[in-house]
């Protein structure tokens, strides 16, 4: 091997760090066992990787490439690393989960809840992603599993909606359309209003939608985060059109979360990958997941019907 696994370790640190000295201290050895290190490195390979300016490394267009291609190595080396672990501690069981940021405030962590009553010795590792980098995440076995908003095409990866999501109104309890039990998208003309940002998918879906039914509608602020838009409204800054998920958490008491006269809904996707076995962890997790979605639906579905056919006064 050319490249060995500790020049790699070294030219990331540098790299990450921008200076010999934080790289040092970031792997715990001194500067001079750096800088030897990086400039046989630069000499065996034969590439220029840094130009020396003013005490800092600044990475040559070579050395921006090869750390595109450093880092799934490395990533795959601390799986390797933390797999060795738990061969040595058998006791100790892991699974990796990971989903599309908005899922992570809400629906994730009442599903890990329930998991970790009936695993309390099983470790979790729970982070969130964005849909293009679960493919890498799975394949190279960073994450077992992944719960996404939106789909993706994958000869190696299984790809199961689990549910749907709905996209839902949140406003101050003051605010004049609060008395309202739906919001249509053509009330919210007139209003303040906290769209999510065209750039994600939600902010696409929104737009597409108000095309639709031909509403026209320039929102007063765009974000590219659920929980951004939550923070807005609660400061009575206007109508935030956010995912259910996201709105329905504890942390957003004092809004009214309304839903939606139009239906703007979207596909909740449990992605692993299709050649791998499972561990009895990770099946218990999905089923759990699983469950979880199938009773929240029908407890929406128990609400909407409320709404539709309220009780009759005595």
């Amino acid at each position: 091997m050319k490249f060995k696994l500790r020049q790699m370790e070294i030219f990331r640190a540098v790299m990450l760090t921008g200076t010999v000295s934080g790289a040092a201290r970031m792997l715990y050895v001194s500067q001079p066992a750096v800088s030897r290190l990086l400039t046989h490195t630069e000499t065996s390979l034969g590439i220029k990787l840094f130009e020396r300016t003013g005490g800092k490394l600044l990475p040559t267009p070579a050395a921006v490439a090869l750390f595109e291609e450093v880092q799934p190595v490395y990533d795959a080396a601390l799986n390797v690393d933390r797999f060795v672990e738990n061969l040595a501690n058998r006791s100790t069981i892991e699974i990796s989960i990971s989903c599309s940021p908005a899922l992570g405030m809400s629906l994730l962590p009442r599903v890990i809840e329930v998991f970790h009553q009936r695993n309390p010795r099983t470790r979790i590792r729970f982070f969130t992603t964005l849909t293009v980098d679960v493919p890498n995440e799975l394949l190279s076995k960073k994450t077992d599993l992944a719960v996404t908003l939106l789909p993706l095409s994958n000869p190696n990866l299984s790809v199961e909606k689990i549910g749907t999501g709905r996209m839902v109104c949140a406003m101050p309890p003051h605010h004049p359309l609060a008395q309202r039990e739906r919001i249509s998208l053509s009330d919210l003309a007139g209003h303040e209003t906290i769209f999510p940002s065209p750039s994600i998918a939600f902010g696409r879906v929104v737009r597409s939608t108000l095309e639709g039914y031909g509403i026209e509608i320039t929102p007063t602020f765009e974000v590219p985060r659920a929980e951004l838009a939550c923070a807005l409204a609660r400061r009575s800054l206007g109508v935030a059109v956010v995912d259910e998920f996201c709105a329905g958490d504890d942390l957003w008491t004092g809004l009214l979360i309304k839903p939606l006269v139009e239906p703007i809904t979207y596909n909740i996707n449990l992605i692993y990958p299709k050649f791998s076995v499972r561990s009895n962890a990770v099946e218990q997790f999905i089923q759990i997941l699983r469950d979880y979605m199938s009773q929240y639906e029908a407890d929406r579905s128990r609400r909407s019907n409320e709404l539709d056919d309220p009780p009759a006064n005595p």
